[in-house]
C-alpha cells in the first residue's frame, strides 16, 4: 500500500504539469499554466451548462426519468473517448521505465497507481456531466433519500467501467503494436475505428416520432431512447434505476461488475507489463543497407517530409488529430439520412440551416488540428531547426503545407458528398467551397499562432502535449468556435442577402489569415522555451 500511495502521489502531481507550475519561477511557464487553467475552466462551464440545460429541458416537459440514463450514458461515453487514446501511453509510459524497473517496486503497485491516475481524470470528466444532471433530477423529481444516496455513489462508480475498458483497449493496442514495425499506424487505425463505432452506435436514435411534437409522441420517444441506451450499455440500466427507483439490486450488480472488471484488468495488465514494455522498447533494424542513388530535395520538400515522418511516428498524435477529419466526413455522409430543415421547422424564427452546413463541416474538419501542437512536438529537437540555415517563414510554411495536405483528401471527399446531398445552386456551390477553404486556412494559422504563444517544449510523454497543453486545448476547441461564429450570420440573414454576407465573411477571413500568418513569421524561434 505504501508503494501505491507514493507512486499515485507522483502520478497525480504530473497531471497538467501541476508539479511544474507549483515550483517554477519562470513567469512564462506560469502564464501558460494560467492560460491552460482558464481554457479548462471555460470548457467545464460550457459542458456543465449544456448538460444542465438538456436535463432541465427533459424535466420541464415531463421526461425527468430519462435524465439519470442520459447522464450515465453520456458520461461513460465521454470518459471512454477521453481516456481511450491515452490509456496505453500512461500505463506503459516509456520515459521512466528504465529507472522504475531497476527499483524494488512491485509491478502491481505501479500498474494500480497509473490506473488510479486514469480514474481521477475520468472521474473529473464524468463528474462534469453527472453532477449537474443528477443534482437537477434530485431537486425537481425528489427521488427519495435512497435515490439521493445512490446518485452520489453512482457519480464515483460510473467512471470505473469506461476507464477499465480504455485500459483494456490500451493493453490490446499496445500489446499487439509492440510486435509490429509500424506501431503508430496500427494504434491510430484501431482507436479511430473504436471512436467511429461509438459515434455510429450512439447515432441510432429513433426519430420518427419527432415529426409529431406532442407529449404522447415525446413519451414514446423517451421510452424507446431509454430502452436503446439500456441495450447498448447495460450499466445505464443498473445505475439509472438505482437513482430513479432506489433499485438496490441494480446498484449492487453495477458496482460488483465494475470492481470485478477492475481487478481482472489489473491482473491482466500486471502479468503482461514487462512483456509489453520490452516489446515497446524493441527496435526493428535491417542490416542489408545498400547505398543507392542520392536524391536532392528542395528545402520545402525536405521540411514537409520531416513533418510527415514526425506526425506518423506518434500514435497518440495521429489518433487525437485525425478524428476531426474523420468525423467531418461522417457528418457529410449523415446529410443523406438526416434532413436538417425538418429538425428546425418548429422554431419561431426562419433559419437557413443549409447555409451553415459547409461552415460547420469546415469547423469539424479543423478540430484538433495537428498544427496546434506541431511546435511543441519538436520538444528537445527544436535546437536542430534553430541551427539550420532556413528562415522562420520557410519552417512554418512547411508545417502549413503538411497540414493542408493532410486535410485536403478529407475536404475533397466531404465536399463531393455535400454537393450530391444538398444539390446547391451555382452561387451556393461557390460559397460551399470558398468559405470552408477560408475557414480552414484561418484555423491553421490561428492554431500555429496559439502554439507559438504557448509552446510546451519540456515534456516526458506526448500525452502532455496532445491532451494536456494550453495550445492543444485552445487549438482543439478554437477551430469549431471560429466556424460557429461564421455560421450565425449565414443562417439568420434573409436569402437575398446570403451572397453579400458570405462575400464579406470571406474577405474578413482572408484578411485575418494574412495578418496572423505574417505575425507568425516574425516570431523569434530562439525565444521559444
Amino acid at each position: 500500500m505504501k508503494q501505491i500511495r507514493i507512486l499515485t502521489k507522483i502520478e497525480l502531481a504530473n497531471i497538467f504539469s501541476l508539479n511544474v507550475l507549483r515550483y517554477t519561477k519562470d513567469r512564462k511557464v506560469r502564464n501558460t499554466g494560467i492560460a491552460l487553467g482558464i481554457t479548462i475552466g471555460v470548457l467545464v462551464l460550457m459542458a456543465i451548462s449544456y448538460v444542465g440545460v438538456m436535463s432541465y429541458g427533459y424535466i420541464k416537459i415531463g421526461l425527468g426519468d430519462i435524465v439519470p440514463a442520459y447522464v450515465v450514458f453520456l458520461s461513460s461515453i465521454l470518459t471512454l473517448l477521453f481516456c481511450a487514446v491515452k490509456a496505453g501511453k500512461i500505463i506503459f509510459k516509456e520515459s521512466c521505465y528504465d529507472i522504475l524497473s531497476s527499483m524494488p517496486i512491485k509491478t502491481s503497485s505501479l500498474v494500480i497507481s497509473r490506473y488510479i491516475r486514469l480514474y481521477i481524470e475520468g472521474l473529473m470528466v464524468a463528474g462534469i456531466v453527472m453532477i449537474p444532471g443528477v443534482t437537477l433530477y434530485g431537486v425537481f423529481e425528489k427521488p427519495g433519500l435512497l435515490g439521493i444516496i445512490f446518485g452520489l455513489l453512482v457519480v464515483v462508480i460510473v467512471p470505473i467501467i469506461p476507464i477499465t475498458l480504455s485500459v483494456l483497449f490500451g493493453l490490446v493496442i499496445t500489446g499487439i503494436s509492440s510486435r509490429m514495425k509500424n506501431k503508430a499506424l496500427f494504434e491510430s487505425i484501431f482507436v479511430v475505428a473504436i471512436v467511429v463505432a461509438i459515434f455510429i452506435a450512439t447515432s441510432l436514435v429513433p426519430t420518427e416520432e419527432l415529426n409529431n411534437f406532442d407529449m404522447q409522441a415525446m413519451g414514446e420517444l423517451a421510452s424507446k431512447l431509454i430502452d436503446m441506451l439500456y441495450k447498448i450499455y447495460p450499466p445505464t440500466a443498473w445505475f439509472s434505476k438505482a437513482i430513479c427507483e432506489g433499485d438496490v439490486v441494480g446498484f449492487v450488480i453495477g458496482t460488483s461488475i465494475s470492481l470485478i472488471l477492475f481487478a481482472l484488468v489489473i491482473i491482466l495488465t500486471a502479468s503482461n507489463f514487462e512483456k509489453i514494455n520490452r516489446g515497446i522498447h524493441r527496435n526493428f533494424a535491417k542490416h542489408n543497407y545498400k547505398l543507392g542513388e542520392l536524391e536532392r530535395k528542395s528545402i520545402m520538400k525536405a521540411l514537409v517530409l520531416r513533418e510527415t515522418k514526425r506526425y506518423f511516428s506518434s500514435g497518440i498524435y495521429v489518433t487525437n488529430t485525425i478524428i476531426g477529419p474523420v468525423m467531418a466526413v461522417i457528418f457529410a455522409v449523415s446529410l443523406f439520412f438526416v434532413d436538417m430543415n425538418d429538425a428546425i421547422k418548429d422554431l419561431p424564427i426562419d433559419i437557413n440551416i443549409n447555409a451553415a452546413i459547409p461552415v460547420l463541416f469546415a469547423g469539424i474538419l479543423g478540430m484538433n488540428s495537428p498544427i496546434a501542437t506541431s511546435i511543441s512536438m519538436e520538444g528537445k529537437e527544436l535546437w536542430i531547426i534553430r541551427t539550420l540555415p532556413i528562415s522562420v517563414r520557410e519552417y512554418l510554411k512547411g508545417k502549413l503545407r503538411f497540414n493542408i495536405g493532410l486535410i485536403a483528401p478529407f475536404f475533397l471527399v466531404g465536399e463531393i458528398i455535400m454537393v450530391i446531398a444538398l444539390k446547391p445552386s451555382v452561387l451556393e456551390l461557390l460559397w460551399m467551397i470558398a468559405l470552408p477553404v477560408a475557414i480552414i486556412l484561418f484555423i491553421l494559422v490561428v492554431g500555429l499562432a496559439v502554439n507559438l504563444k504557448f509552446p510546451k517544449l519540456k515534456w516526458d510523454s506526448e500525452v502532455e502535449v496532445v491532451k494536456q497543453s494550453a495550445s492543444g486545448m485552445i487549438g482543439g476547441l478554437g477551430g469549431f468556435l471560429i466556424a460557429l461564429v461564421t455560421a450565425v450570420p449565414l443562417i439568420l440573414v434573409p436569402g437575398s442577402y446570403f451572397g453579400l454576407v458570405a462575400c464579406v465573411e470571406f474577405i474578413v477571413l482572408v484578411v485575418l489569415t494574412v495578418i496572423v500568418y505574417e505575425k507568425n513569421n516574425r516570431v523569434d524561434m530562439k525565444m521559444l522555451e
